[in-house]
């Protein structure tokens, strides 16, 4: 009949697969290691930085100041005559910078703490299937 219409839409009765939607939050770590630098009496990591950017200034200061001393005593021992100041500049080096003893302890007392997050997915089905008809 012309005069009547239909309010339904075109593809009313069809089959329409079902909508999965999942949502996926990335796992966070941090993780504590107060405990570890307070057991180990080591300093904190910014702390260390400014100091040993302090320290390398005061050995670069001093080797500078060690090369100008040696200098002057190699142009001083030439003048003079003096045999073999190379080989003794030499050892007077090596004698400055000889062997260190080092100790190094490795194992704290008290670990890290780790704090982990996990979520779990978010996962919404619309079960649309068929329309009837």
């Amino acid at each position: 009949m012309p005069g009547i219409s239909s309010n339904l839409p075109p593809n009313w009765g069809a089959y329409r697969p079902a909508e999965l939607s999942i949502h996926l939050r990335s796992p966070e770590m941090s993780t504590d290691w107060t405990s570890v630098y307070n057991d180990m009496e080591l300093k904190r990591p910014a702390t260390l930085g400014k100091e040993l950017e302090q320290q390398a200034r005061t050995t670069t200061i001093q080797n500078v100041a060690i090369k100008a001393q040696e200098g002057d005593r190699m142009m001083n021992s030439i003048v003079a005559g003096e045999k073999n100041v190379f080989g003794r500049i030499a050892h007077d080096r090596y004698m400055r910078s000889g062997q260190k003893d080092i100790t190094v302890e490795a194992i704290p007392h008290q670990g890290v703490i780790i704090d982990f997050r996990i979520y779990p997915p978010e996962i919404k089905v619309d079960p649309r299937g068929v329309l009837p008809k």
